[in-house]
């Protein structure tokens, strides 16, 4: 009877060990830091009714589908947003919000509205978080908007 204590308790310390070492992993994996900037450079304003939304993904495959791991918004052009708690390679997506009617969580952005995937439409750039260094600007204008 003691023996079968013992080993359970030696698998018991095992397990945890093992769990703690996923918890650890998992949790490093998570721990980056970005700083994006938004630069908007259309014909709208930016304002709090007219905001620039932020998503920020862990796929490249950016489309009406797609769920960001986090998302954040400009209420003045220029603005740097801090995201924390990333995977090491995020992509990147913004909208502006130029009819007002859009609050960034309810759905892709309403057809018409300018967009942008960092990198281009179609082909999203990753981008590598890190500490408080890890910053990137992303631009746009009017010229693409969502289908």
């Amino acid at each position: 009877m003691g023996q079968i204590k013992t080993w359970r308790a030696a698998l018991a310390a095992i397990v945890a060990a093992l769990v703690m070492g996923v918890a650890v992993q998992a949790s490093a994996q998570q721990t980056g830091k970005l700083q994006v900037t938004v630069d908007y450079k259309g014909a709208g304003t930016v304002d709090k009714t007219h905001q620039i939304f932020v998503w920020v993904f862990d796929t490249p495959d950016i489309n009406e589908n797609s769920v960001p791991i986090a998302t954040d918004q400009a209420t003045s052009n220029g603005t740097t947003l801090s995201f924390s708690g990333l995977p090491k390679t995020v992509y990147l997506a913004a909208a502006y919000n130029e009819k007002g009617t859009f609050d960034g969580t309810q759905g892709p952005p309403p057809s018409g509205t300018p967009v942008t995937i960092y990198g281009g439409m179609g082909t999203a750039t990753a981008v590598p978080t890190g500490g408080d260094d890890a910053k990137v600007t992303v631009t746009f204008d009017d010229s693409v908007r969502m289908p």
